[in-house]
């Protein structure tokens, strides 16, 4: 298990605002998760959805929210997309219990509506901790929601399969949802493309940290969250055993 100092006690379900530095395990986090009514999401979900994963990923997988079959089972990407993801994860290739995959809101929005600004917010230092404690070298989000989390001025349209430089050397590679793919043949091609240039992150994520000068954690509040590099293209790196 990760582990950092203990952090003091606090109520998330009476809606007390957390750092994100104050977890002291990815565990510590889904327990709050789990009990959290710090937005509306909260009294129509079923089950919170944490994330699962490895605890040394090299990529974080960041999706948008959770839906029908992810809030009746309390895990991420079980449903269609989830199946999609798996089949996408092969061509890295990649097995899913290698990554982490979470979601920017951990509770299912209502009718899989777009998560609100405020709920985004709400949930944006589980998230935080999430990264910081997990340390993955690439970021990978999955739609325009998690991208725009990060970016917020970033078109998915645009940066899919384009290495964006991001802070203390990780990585974010914006990717399509897999939803997306299931509703559109050609959006499922590019995702097919782009996945298959992970590896390619990866490459530029250990070189970006070995440039990034030491500075802390990392962790910012959630209205400082978003990068300001400029994004480039991922190159013609042959693909590695990096996982």
């Amino acid at each position: 298990m990760l582990l950092v100092p203990a952090r003091p006690e606090r109520n998330v379900a009476n809606g007390d605002a957390p750092n994100a530095s104050e977890w002291a395990s990815l565990d510590a986090i889904a327990s709050d998760v789990r009990s959290c009514t710090r937005c509306s999401l909260s009294e129509t979900r079923t089950l919170a959805v944490p994330g699962e994963g490895s605890e040394f990923p090299s990529i974080m997988f960041i999706g948008e929210g959770p839906g029908f079959n992810e809030d009746q089972q309390g895990r991420p990407f079980v449903g269609r997309a989830g199946a999609l993801l798996e089949e996408l994860l092969a061509l890295v290739p990649l097995k899913r219990e290698d990554a982490y995959i979470t979601n920017v809101v951990k509770c299912r929005p209502p009718e899989n509506r777009d998560p609100s600004p405020d709920e985004v917010k709400a949930c944006w230092p589980f998230l935080e901790a999430q990264i910081r404690l997990l340390q993955p070298r690439v970021i990978a989000t999955l739609g325009r929601h998690s991208l725009m989390r990060l970016f917020p001025d970033a078109r998915i349209s645009d940066r899919h399969g384009t290495i964006m430089k991001w802070r203390d050397g990780i990585v974010v590679f914006p990717l399509y949802h897999p939803a997306a793919g299931l509703r559109s043949d050609r959006l499922k091609q590019a995702l097919q493309e782009d996945f298959a240039k992970l590896p390619q992150a990866v490459i530029a994520a250990l070189d970006a940290s070995r440039e990034a000068p030491p500075d802390g954690d990392g962790s910012r509040p959630a209205d400082d969250a978003p990068g300001t590099d400029e994004a480039k293209d991922g190159g013609d790196e042959p693909q590695m055993s990096l996982f």
